[in-house]
């Protein structure tokens, strides 16, 4: 989902004309490839992404015949496994503190490798709160809107930390049960759909030039639709990153939210801490970002929204069967194009 999340910013510069008007990509060939990976010392799974750009507008399409491997300064190599999609993956390795890492890309008979990134030693603590509110949000008609945000402290240290944060959310979806007689099948398991809350805002913090310690943030807004019917878990990432991944995401941030005067000075194009070790002209897009994670985690009810909300799949018996929509009857059709399951994740617990 990291590598989708970082794709949907790639998308946004393509189709954006204010943004193609000032060329923060500058021109963007067909098959250029584009490597985002996460490398943290969350225990968790670790992913990259490969991919390469199509035509203009178009989602980049993933290389699936890669072969990816974290580096340590050390000398170690763990290689990550392919899951399908241009997607790698590597489990039970973690990062530690101030340990260095890099990422080593075989595709194509080219060597790509990023440059060592060492896991911060600092965090900061954040804390949530949500509201909900009618107001308007995409456009001048009032709707129903709910708000998340962040309070966050920042350690006192000589050393400067930069942060950024992301948020998920993660809400579970309950399949109509119909009753029945005699002999009955286990009803229909539980849907959890999990998707990015507002993925194209970037939250960011530079420890360098800010002399505050303490933060009031939103970390996304969206509509109130009846997945909030159901308990609804919102999960900010915090990532405490090195200087460099955070002028690179300073350049993503100014290239999605360009508000600017067609006057002011744009960035340079952005390329990240990836290059081909044969030939140093090969542009190539994306980052390998080596970050210490925090996570922190609400929830909201059915009793905390402010507004009416039907049940969406409540049985009825005087609707048949063939008559409710279809997403009170499978999940891929009420997750979309989003990533769900049945399982839910192992943290899912609310009083």
């Amino acid at each position: 989902m990291l590598g989708y999340w970082f794709l949907s910013l790639v998308i946004l510069t393509h189709t954006s004309s204010c943004i193609d008007s000032l060329d923060f990509f500058s021109e963007t060939d067909e098959g250029q490839i584009i490597i985002y990976g996460l490398f943290t010392d969350l225990d968790e799974v670790q992913v990259v992404n490969v991919s390469k750009t199509v035509s203009m507008g178009l989602i980049p399409i993933g290389v699936t015949n890669a072969q990816v491997t974290l580096l340590t300064e050390e000398g170690e190599r763990f290689i990550y496994l392919n899951a399908g999609n241009g997607n790698y993956e590597l489990q039970g390795i973690k990062g530690m503190e101030n340990k260095s890492y890099a990422i080593e890309v075989l595709a194509d008979g080219k060597v790509y490798r990023s440059s060592y990134e060492k896991i911060p030693s600092l965090i900061a603590e954040d804390s949530l709160s949500f509201t909900f509110t009618f107001e308007p949000l995409r456009n001048e008609i009032p709707e129903q809107v709910f708000t998340l945000s962040a309070y966050t402290e920042i350690p006192s240290s000589s050393e400067p930390i930069y942060l950024r944060w992301q948020t998920e959310e993660t809400h579970l979806w309950m399949r109509t049960v119909f009753p029945c007689s005699g002999l009955c099948p286990p009803p229909p398991p539980n849907c959890f759909i999990y998707d990015f809350l507002e993925p194209s805002r970037l939250n960011l913090f530079d420890g360098l030039t800010s002399n505050t310690r303490v933060l009031n943030q939103v970390m996304g807004r969206r509509n109130v639709d009846n997945s909030f019917f159901f308990p609804f878990f919102f999960s900010v990432t915090q990532l405490s990153i090195n200087r460099e991944a955070y002028e690179y995401w300073e350049k993503v941030k100014i290239m999605v939210n360009n508000e600017g005067s067609l006057f002011d000075i744009p960035p340079a194009p952005i390329f990240g801490n990836i290059s081909n070790v044969d030939d140093g002209n090969e542009r190539v897009f994306g980052y390998f970002e080596v970050g210490r994670a925090k996570i922190t985690r609400i929830y909201t009810t059915r009793q905390d929204v402010p507004f009416f909300m039907p049940e969406p799949c409540k049985y009825n018996p005087e609707i048949p069967r063939d008559a409710y929509p279809p997403a009170c009857l499978n999940c891929a059709i009420r997750a979309g194009s989003r990533k769900w399951d049945e399982g839910g994740p192992e943290w899912w617990v609310f009083d």
